[in-house]
C-alpha cells in the first residue's frame, strides 16, 4: 500500500513540476502594461503610440512600439529563458512623457532574461536577478 501511495505522490509531483516548467506561449501581440513596476498610461491622443511587442514564433522575430519608435529584432525562447535582440529602433523624437516611457521600455527589453506566464493572457518579463521588468497583456484580436 505504501508503494502505491509513493507512486501516486511521485506522479503528482512530476505533473505539477512539468506544468510549472513548460514553455510559455508568447506568439502574437502583447500590450506592455507596466515597466519597471510602473503602470503604462498613454493619453487617448497618443493611443497609437502605446507600447507593444509582437512575437513571431515561426520566424523568431519581434516587432513593436517603444512609445515613440518602432522596434524590430530577434528573440529566442528556450523553456523560460528569453533572449531579445539584437533590436533596432527608428530614431524619431516624441513628446517628453513618451520619450521617458520609451527609455524604460528599451531598458526592460535590454535586460530581459526570462519570461513567466502568469496566465494565458498575461506574461511577466524578468531580468537576470528575477525582478519583473515588464508586464505584458495579450492584445485583443483585431
Amino acid at each position: 500500500m505504501k508503494s502505491i501511495f509513493s507512486a501516486i505522490a511521485a506522479a503528482a509531483a512530476l505533473f505539477i513540476l512539468s506544468s510549472c516548467g513548460g514553455q510559455p506561449e508568447v506568439n502574437g501581440r502583447w500590450d506592455i502594461t507596466s515597466v519597471a513596476g510602473s503602470p503604462v498610461t498613454v493619453a487617448d491622443s497618443l493611443s497609437e503610440s502605446a507600447p507593444f511587442i509582437e512575437f513571431n514564433a515561426t520566424e523568431g522575430r519581434i516587432h513593436g512600439n517603444t512609445g515613440c519608435n518602432i522596434m524590430n529584432g530577434s528573440y529566442t525562447l528556450d523553456g523560460k529563458k528569453l533572449t531579445l535582440g539584437p533590436v533596432a529602433t527608428t530614431m524619431m523624437a516624441g513628446p517628453e512623457a513618451m520619450m521617458e516611457l520609451e527609455s524604460k521600455v528599451l531598458d526592460a527589453v535590454n535586460s530581459a532574461a526570462s519570461v513567466k506566464s502568469v496566465s494565458e493572457d498575461r506574461l511577466q518579463v524578468l531580468d537576470a536577478e528575477g525582478n519583473v521588468t515588464m508586464e505584458l497583456t495579450r492584445a485583443e484580436a483585431e
